[in-house]
């Protein structure tokens, strides 16, 4: 069948057509026009000049594309934001299904450069042109944001986007002020789909810094609940970008080291203070050079977080372990330190901090009456801040080495400490933590701390501190300067405990020193003291070469007449005066036949005379094995041999004894753990004690022989490992040439002399 059109449909279809055409003609046209006018006018809109390639609309794909688009600066000739294609596809057909639809948008070489200078930026004349000033008297508006989905819901259509994606951007920060410069390469924003009503919308960020390093980032939100989730992953980040910012606060030469961090935050848009973080923050070889061309820094620090909530004030972290980190303090003549020079700021941010305290207290007393105001109209009193709540499940600290230089001596002073650790757990701020903290000292000493007690309660805790085998000699710049005399030898020991109890401290402390020596007094020394060094050494000494002495402290820190060192120094002058009161000192003084042969003086007796019921070791003990150690460096000797001897049977008695009054030590006094002070006062506990009896009758069979004999074995091995420490620490001795051994099972049944190292000398 043929269907005739009638003369007047023929022309309708004509006319319909030819306006289609004119249409489709003009939306092809009209993007030109309209771009070319933009550029004509833009200093008359927006009061920047701007540059367009291209600008098209393709009516029967819903198309639209930018090509080559640039806002400059004010001077006409600077790009500040520009970049090299924009697409956006329409999806029309969605409104069939009340959706407005945008099937895919995409940027490519987005290029962006921000310059901040003061509280000023390179965009600001443009905000002034646009945005009006603030009003301080509007009221502000405390309304609950609505969700996003609540915004749209009263749309006639649903809102959806799919496909965003920005490729090949560039953006560069630059802070004029501080001289910092920040460049994001090559970064992409993919975003599969924007939903404005119930779905997620999930957001994908990644750009690499020109400086070095990566960021990715990864989002998502509900629409309808503005519930969001995010998650940052840094790789690599170079810390020199934050030098210049360092400068209001430090004063540094250079800063190098990485950071990596994996971080998850979720909340509510409606309260973002209460959304919750969680992940670890890692940092890698940060140096930081200091303007004398010293360095301090660290190896690695980890952190991993547990929760961090600013809204619950709520601080957990799961560890944090520091590892490899170095520093060093410089006491510089004058009185300066290097920590002075290191957080010297510069004059023009040390000004700027000084003019905004001023402003701040200038404001406050009208801060103060608007508050009064406010309360005095009736306004509900702010909620009391929560509490902060801030624990560190474990702390760690290791490998760190920390150097003291003294440059006001005459002879410049460096003390390095090697092997610092520290360890803790479960810290809080209220609640009481044990910290242990451990130090090799110079030439095989050691040094230990051990705190217990609550960062926010300073005036109760307590603190227990060992210092072993402390060579004095390191010490002879400060005897020289102070004196005339050099220290030419001698070992130190020191122990301290101390309990504070609302800032009243009960101290013991006892200082033990072997066979100090001091040379002859150096003629061209201007001593700030006129001290006889060797009488008043002489005079101190007992007959085993060795001035110990106890020093009980106690008093309360607030008081201002307390004084640590006047009372140790009074102690001090009452033993002098006591031993120069002495009518005879006897010394004894005479080494062994094997060891004069190769010029070893080791100050008594012949051989190391040892406790086998202690695993530590004295400074006697010590410094006799260094004294034998030193005749490697002659030559003569070849290898020494330090061998223990006891008899276990006449050993285990002894130590079944002295354990006993040890266990009965901690029962009555409360303890878990002994140091050397206890053992000093379990030492004085004597056998017909009535209360000990009681106790040692009530529990004898809880201390069998075999058990007994395996301690001391397990004790004789700890103190050839710390002995070896101890003299491989000094020049010249090796793994080969000194040992440290236990004597074979039937050798030890043998001995019926005192227990000891045997000493061996391998002479060539």
């Amino acid at each position: 069948m043929k269907i005739a059109l009638g003369k007047r449909s023929r022309i309708a279809l004509i006319v319909c057509a030819a306006l289609l055409a004119l249409v489709l003609l003009a939306l092809k046209i009209a993007p030109g026009f309209a771009k070319d006018w933009a550029v004509e006018h833009s200093e008359e809109l927006i009061g920047r000049k701007i540059a367009v390639e291209s600008v098209s609309f393709n009516p029967l794909t819903f198309t639209a594309e930018v090509d080559g688009f640039s806002l400059f600066e004010p001077d006409g000739e600077t790009r500040f934001v520009g970049f090299d294609k924009f697409r956006i596809d329409l999806d029309p057909l969605r409104l069939l299904t009340r959706t407005l639809g945008v099937g895919e948008i995409q940027l490519a070489g987005l290029y962006v450069h921000v310059v901040q200078d003061g509280d000023r930026f390179n965009f600001s004349d443009i905000l002034d042109r646009f945005v009006p000033a603030a009003d301080s008297a509007a009221p502000a508006d405390t309304t609950a944001p609505a969700t996003i989905a609540e915004t749209t819901d009263g749309l006639p259509l649903f809102i959806l986007v799919r496909n965003i994606a920005l490729q090949n951007g560039n953006i560069i920060y630059e802070d004029r002020k501080v001289g910092s410069r920040l460049k994001l390469e090559d970064f992409s924003v993919s975003v599969p789909e924007v939903f404005l009503s119930d779905k997620n919308t999930d957001v994908g960020v990644t750009f690499k810094f020109a400086s070095g390093g990566d960021l990715t980032v990864k989002a998502g939100m509900n629409m309808a609940t503005n519930e969001f989730s995010v998650g940052v992953k840094l790789h690599r980040f170079a810390l020199g970008v934050g030098k210049p910012y360092l400068a209001d606060f430090v004063t540094v030469q250079d800063l190098s080291g990485t950071v990596d961090a994996d971080i998850s935050v979720a909340g509510n848009v409606a309260d973002p203070l209460g959304a919750t973080a969680s992940g670890t923050v890692a940092v890698d070889s940060v140096v930081v050079t200091e303007t004398s061309g010293k360095t301090i820094g660290v190896a690695r620090v980890d952190v991993g977080i547990a929760k961090a909530n600013l809204a619950d004030n709520e601080f957990a972290v799961d560890s944090v372990v520091v590892d490899g980190a170095w520093a060093h303090f410089d006491l510089l003549k004058g009185g300066a330190t290097s920590v002075d020079a290191l957080l010297k700021p510069n004059k023009e941010a040390k000004k700027e901090a000084v003019d905004t305290a001023a402003a701040l207290v200038a404001a406050a007393p009208a801060a103060a009456a608007q508050e009064a105001e406010k309360k005095n109209a009736g306004d509900s009193a702010a909620a009391p801040a929560k509490p902060l709540k801030a624990t560190v499940g474990k702390l760690l600290v290791r490998n760190t080495v920390f150097t003291a230089n003294d440059y006001t001596l005459a002879k410049p002073f460096s003390y390095v400490v090697t092997g610092i650790t520290v360890s803790a757990n479960d810290v809080s701020l209220d609640k009481p933590c044990a910290v242990t903290i451990g130090a090799l000292l110079p030439g095989g000493g050691q040094a230990s701390v051990k705190y217990t007690g609550s960062p926010l309660d300073i005036g109760t805790m307590d603190a227990y501190v060992s210092v072993k085998n402390v060579a004095l000699k390191n010490f002879s710049n400060y005897s020289h300067h102070y004196t005339g005399y050099p220290i030419s030898g001698g070992t130190l020991a020191f122990a301290s405990e101390n309990k504070l109890r609302n800032f009243a401290v009960d101290s013991r402390n006892t200082i033990d020193v072997y066979n100090i020596e001091v040379a002859d007094k150096d003629p061209a020394a201007d001593p700030e003291f006129l001290v006889p060094m060797k009488v008043g050494l002489y005079l101190l000494k007992d007959k085993d070469d060795r001035i110990q002495f106890d020093v009980p402290v106690k008093g309360n820190l607030k008081d201002p007449q307390f004084s640590y060192f006047k009372i140790v120094w009074k102690t001090v002058m009452n033993l002098l005066v006591k031993v120069a009161l002495s009518p005879l000192k006897a010394v004894g003084n005479v080494a062994s036949a094997g060891a004069g042969m190769v010029g070893l003086d080791l100050g008594g007796d012949d051989e190391i005379v040892i406790d086998p019921a202690s695993e530590a070791l004295t400074s006697e003990q010590y410094a006799k094995a260094t004294s034998m150690a030193g005749a490697l460096q002659g030559g003569k000797v070849k290898r020494i041999v330090f061998t223990q001897l006891w008899n276990p049977k006449k050993a285990a008695g002894e130590f079944r004894s002295r354990k006993m009054k040890r266990e009965f030590y901690k029962a009555t006094k409360g303890k878990s753990a002994l140091n050397e002070l206890d053992e000093a006062e379990i030492a004085e506990i004597k056998d017909g004690d009535d209360a000990y009896k009681a106790w040692a009758k009530e529990h004898e069979g809880e201390f069998g022989a075999d058990a007994l004999k395996a301690e001391l074995a397990a004790k004789a091995e700890k103190r050839n490992a710390d002995l070896l420490h101890a003299l491989r620490q000094q020049a010249g001795v090796t793994e080969k040439n000194v040992q440290a051994v236990t004597a074979p099972a039937p050798a030890l049944a043998r001995h019926k002399g005192k227990p000891m190292y045997k000493v061996s000398l391998e002479i060539e």
